[in-house]
């Protein structure tokens, strides 16, 4: 299998499958994931799960991640990536501008709704939110990718809606890092920053030890992310077929699959199921319906 981990720059646009399902030499899926974790790590996270495609659909699949979260949208704007996993609001973005479509979601425990978890330096002198919103004007704040869901954009979303503040006005400096794992590691350690990165991604940062001097302080209600979507240019069938694959995942002997996935299975999803991210996005200043220059 061919893998690539850095970008789409300089790729052909995609082949789009087309019913031929199921051949030995059939046709490439063309595969792309954000880089919520460093690139690296997730083509990782995700080469079994492109093997398991590739035996599942008879295609070849060719594995990609982009410099960021931008950089996944404006791939399938350029129908350089017939399936991609999204974050939600990259998603919602690929939906605007490219016409993508939601497939499936992960389950956790029975449930499909992500969360964000603040946290702060082990040795802080914080101890929850009220404290945060006190001593916000001496803090920084740590952030992940402009566009990420539940590194930046629902985070800001909790912040100004439940606390009444205003990232770029109410702390001392807001710093975008990029990954999840990034912004675990930026503010262990420190006593005057507090950041905000995936639950699930900090949860499982905790059990492997891969993170350590950072305490989590207060965990946001759950919204939808992460959906795995496909491009316009896809058949019905062939969308179908996909969808199948990912939602018996679960009744396979895969399950190292969907532990390497943070998930328990897969479930279908349409857009109607991230239509509560619309506000969160608006309120961001994010334009939906033209593609801009957003970047990680």
């Amino acid at each position: 299998m061919q893998t690539t981990r850095r970008g789409f720059l300089g790729t052909a646009a995609a082949l789009s499958l087309s019913g031929c399902l199921g051949s030995t030499s059939g046709p490439t899926l063309t595969v792309g994931v954000v880089p919520d974790v460093d690139p690296d790590t997730a083509i990782e996270q995700n080469t079994a799960l492109a093997s398991y495609l590739e035996s599942e659909l008879g295609a070849s699949v060719d594995l990609r991640t982009a410099a960021d979260y931008a950089g996944m949208v404006q791939a399938m704007v350029a129908e350089q990536v017939d399936l991609a996993y999204y974050g939600g609001v990259s998603y919602v973005l690929a939906h605007h501008r490219a016409g993508a479509e939601p497939v499936v979601v992960g389950s956790k425990d029975g449930e499909t709704l992500w969360h964000s978890a603040f946290v702060v330096g082990a040795d802080a002198d914080i101890e929850g939110m009220d404290d945060v919103a006190a001593d916000a004007g001496d803090l920084d704040l740590v952030f992940g990718d402009p566009i990420s869901t539940s590194g930046t954009v629902m985070p800001t979303y909790y912040l100004r809606t439940e606390h009444d503040l205003v990232p770029e006005t109410a702390f001392e400096q807001v710093t975008h890092v990029g990954a999840h794992d990034a912004t675990a590691k930026t503010v262990a350690g420190s006593t005057g920053t507090v950041g905000a990165l995936n639950a699930r991604i900090y949860d499982a940062l905790v059990a492997e030890d891969a993170v350590t001097g950072v305490r989590e302080i207060w965990r946001t209600p759950g919204f939808p992310d992460y959906p795995w979507a496909v491009a316009p240019s896809m058949e019905a069938a062939t969308a179908d077929e996909v969808r199948r694959a990912f939602t018996s995942l679960d009744s396979t002997e895969e399950a190292d699959i969907l532990d390497q996935q943070n998930v328990d299975r897969y479930v279908e999803v349409s857009h109607d199921d991230f239509a509560s991210l619309d506000d969160a996005v608006e309120m961001a200043g994010i334009e939906t319906g033209t593609e801009t220059e957003a970047s990680g």
